[in-house]
């Protein structure tokens, strides 16, 4: 046996266990645990099977027996970080008014947006900070529930146009989804998520957290958020927006 065939028995274990996760768990696997399920099946066959070329091949027993170890012992963490470990974020969120508060006025009442006439003077002036007007509110926009899909999930998500330009996604209001690998926070045109914006990796699954809405993103098309797993392809959780 040559020294070439025992350096490449770990790579051909290291891309035989690759090849298998992606396939049986990004491709074939319908949802979450279905995906876990058959990539967990797909090491113990590989362990059989490398088992029986091991006692084939007895010069090449450790080289695959200690490469698949390894392997399986670097999912096992990998897992535990990505799919059981709670992350918790929390990021400070702006204050805002909800849009149907701004509605306009009843008739006979006065507009609190409009201009103002000059207050009558006094003999005793009012302080200048008195004077300055008030400055202009964030407006939630927005806002939707969210829903689980694949995985446990509840809190509050909404969208805040900005007073000084922009706007934001906001998750609050007791946030929580289970962990899972790779999950991020999308703005689709429907639940299916084939027609979305990405707009970056979910930072935790607990807590208050923000996310930029790109500038000109129409949001009566974009109008679900989605959080999906890229690994296993599947959505975690959704949410519906409706005008707040």
């Amino acid at each position: 046996m040559t020294l070439l065939a025992k350096l490449l028995a770990p790579l051909v274990v290291v891309a035989t266990l690759l090849a298998g996760t992606w396939f049986w768990g990004g491709v074939v696997a319908p949802g979450y645990f279905s995906a876990i399920g058959l990539v967990a099946a797909w090491f113990v066959l590989c362990s059989v099977l490398f088992g029986r070329i091991g006692k084939a091949r007895p010069q090449l027993r450790w080289w695959l027996r200690g490469t698949f170890l390894a392997c399986s012992a670097a999912s096992l963490v990998a897992f535990y970080m990505t799919s059981l470990r709670d992350t918790v974020v929390e990021e400070t969120l702006p204050d805002a008014v909800p849009a149907s508060q701004l509605a306009a006025p009843a008739a006979g009442e006065p507009d609190p947006l409009a201009p103002q006439p000059e207050p009558v003077a006094e003999e005793q002036a009012e302080p200048e900070s008195a004077s300055k007007p008030k400055p202009a509110a964030n407006i939630v926009e927005r806002v939707g529930a969210v829903q689980p899909t694949s995985h446990a999930a509840t809190g509050t998500v909404r969208v805040i146009k900005l007073a000084g330009g922009g706007r934001t996604l906001t998750f609050s209001g007791g946030f929580e989804v289970d962990p899972g690998p790779e999950v991020r926070v999308y703005l689709a045109t429907d639940a299916s998520a084939k027609t979305f914006r990405d707009l970056g990796r979910l930072k935790g699954t607990k807590g208050d957290q923000r996310y930029d809405i790109p500038a000109g993103l129409d949001l009566d098309t974009y109008d679900t958020v989605v959080l999906y797993c890229i690994p296993f392809t599947v959505s975690v959780a959704k949410a519906d927006l409706r005008p707040a």
